[in-house]
């Protein structure tokens, strides 16, 4: 089986036929929102804030995972009884006589004990000082298995992190957009927050 983490953005592009678009309006929809955030939140935003300043350098990817985005991913509140959370669950599919899978990192999808019908990934958190394969492509290659096992049309978001850094996909049909970056370490993290809280508004209307 071919794993994702073998995947560019180019080959992906080529095996799918798909293309990047400058504007999807489901994109700018997403990422053009004013956070709802109460006082508790405001708090624990500003202390993650201070802790990627002290430590982008120097968390490890599970570090990285488990002390920042973990708690803000949480702090968003995405999920309800019909759709949630699920981390490092697989998934596969099949592309003419070759398996193509992986794992995702964290995941939006329908269902309760297993994910169902995935609608966001967020997938390759990487150091900033990791060079490392293309996080964008091993992002796209997930959704595009996401894509396909959801067997519709409905759109797949999706995000990558490299240490401070956010990035914000759509993909629609055959067609993605990528936002630019979003700095969690400067006030952007309020907007990130903010993104992460829309995604419920978003995937409600594909349930």
């Amino acid at each position: 089986m071919r794993g994702f983490s073998t995947f560019t953005f180019d080959v992906v592009e080529k095996m799918f036929g798909i293309q990047e678009v400058n504007h999807l309006a489901l994109l700018a929809e997403w990422l053009n929102t004013s956070p709802n955030i109460n006082v508790h939140q405001r708090y624990e935003l500003e202390r993650l804030k201070k802790q990627l300043i002290k430590k982008a350098n120097i968390w490890n990817e599970d570090e990285f995972k488990m002390f920042f985005i973990g708690p803000l991913i949480e702090a968003a509140e995405i999920g309800n009884d019909i759709f949630q959370a699920f981390t490092q669950r697989p998934f596969s599919i099949t592309l003419g006589e070759e398996e193509i899978g992986g794992r995702v990192d964290f995941l939006i999808a329908k269902g309760r004990r297993v994910p169902e019908l995935p609608f966001f990934c967020i997938h390759e958190y990487k150091q900033e000082a990791d060079n490392s394969g293309d996080p964008l492509g091993q992002l796209l290659i997930a959704m595009v298995a996401a894509q396909s096992l959801n067997e519709n049309q409905n759109p797949i978001l999706g995000s990558y992190v490299i240490g401070r850094f956010w990035f914000f996909v759509v993909l629609e049909n055959k067609s993605y957009s990528k936002s630019v970056a979003y700095d969690a370490s400067k006030e952007d993290i309020f907007q990130i927050f903010g993104i992460l809280q829309k995604s419920n508004e978003i995937i409600e209307r594909y349930v």
